[in-house]
């Protein structure tokens, strides 16, 4: 079976129960990591995802509550004995700022470290990502602050479908690459510029024809239950206020 984990949920501020957010990718041909925040390697062991099944990384922005675990990772799997190499997906701009973090702890200098293959995602709607033997991954540019996508997960086998949105104002490109999702992951941050509020989710889902939103990246302040009626009232369908750890059937 395959599953999609929130290793966490919470906005930039996040708190003792809520991580930020990010989330992995679990299936028989293996793991992808969809941002990079909070304790990644604790993380996927709470998950139960195997180390040596984490081939792929995707980073959405560069922004610390999204990025400031790469670095962490990085050091986890190569102190746990980590050999082959381990991809990363991002705009050419982030895997930029990424490469200068990296530098930033001599990481070259770090003996007998795995390769670390930096590949580009093109700035499109529909733009590839990656293909496993569980996931095909598209991306869209969306509307953000920094440069940013939002991913787009088809399952090969059974054809499901699950989108997220990353941190985004609402914007057609998220609209277009959510379009008919089995599952929807969208920020609900509120309506400040370049975020969503728990209305603008749920209006986005709408015309995207999904058939469940799941709100993540909100503030951990906030009333689940509010939330979920507020995106509800937009969306007409069902809504689920997403928690850390919480598995997803993909």
């Amino acid at each position: 079976m395959s599953r999609l984990v929130m290793l966490g949920t919470a906005a930039a501020v996040p708190n003792a129960s809520h991580q930020n957010t990010y989330m992995v990718l679990d299936g028989p041909g293996g793991a992808v990591l969809i941002d990079c925040a909070g304790s990644p390697i604790g993380r996927l062991e709470q998950a139960g995802v195997q180390f040596a099944a984490l081939n792929d990384v995707v980073i959405t922005h560069i922004h610390p509550d999204h990025a400031y675990g790469f670095p962490l990772l990085l050091m986890g799997l190569w102190l746990l004995g980590r050999r082959v190499p381990l991809r990363v997906h991002a705009l050419d701009s982030v895997l930029a700022r990424l490469r200068a973090v990296m530098d930033g702890y001599d990481w070259n200098d770090w003996p007998r470290f795995y390769p670390v293959l930096f590949e580009a995602v093109e700035e499109k709607v529909g733009a590839p990502v990656l293909e496993t033997a569980d996931f095909r991954i598209t991306a869209a540019r969306n509307q953000h602050m920094t440069p940013t996508i939002g991913v787009r997960i088809e399952h090969e086998a059974n054809g499901r479908v699950a989108a997220y949105s990353s941190d985004t104002a609402p914007c057609d490109e998220i609209v277009e690459l959510a379009r008919g999702a089995d599952l929807l992951f969208h920020e609900a941050a509120g309506d400040t510029p370049g975020h969503s509020s728990a209305a603008m989710a749920g209006e986005t889902a709408r015309k995207a024809g999904v058939k469940k939103l799941v709100l993540v990246h909100y503030q951990v302040s906030a009333d689940p239950d509010g939330l979920a009626a507020e995106a509800e009232a937009a969306f007409g369908g069902p809504v689920e206020v997403a928690q850390d750890l919480a598995e997803y059937a993909l």
